[in-house]
């Protein structure tokens, strides 16, 4: 994903460690969480769904970005 400038940062969502993940204009992709016991992971959950995403900032277009990375993908084959 590195190919097309998707980025994430580390962020605590709902209270759980977890990663923003980040469009190349900035936009929200998706979200990372982990549920953890006794500094373990437990659970990992991961949120694409645009409505779920909006309180976190404008939301990227998930469906464009995976048709540029099977493109980018078909290219380097």
């Amino acid at each position: 994903m590195a190919r097309i400038d998707v980025t994430f940062e580390p962020h605590e969502i709902n209270g759980r460690p977890g990663a923003l993940f980040h469009d190349r204009e900035g936009r929200v992709l998706h979200t990372l969480t982990l549920d953890t016991r006794a500094s373990r992971i437990q659970t990992i959950h991961s949120v694409i769904n645009p409505d779920k995403l909006t309180h976190l900032g404008p939301v990227a277009d998930a469906w464009a970005i995976d048709r540029e990375l099977k493109r980018t993908r078909a290219r380097t084959r």
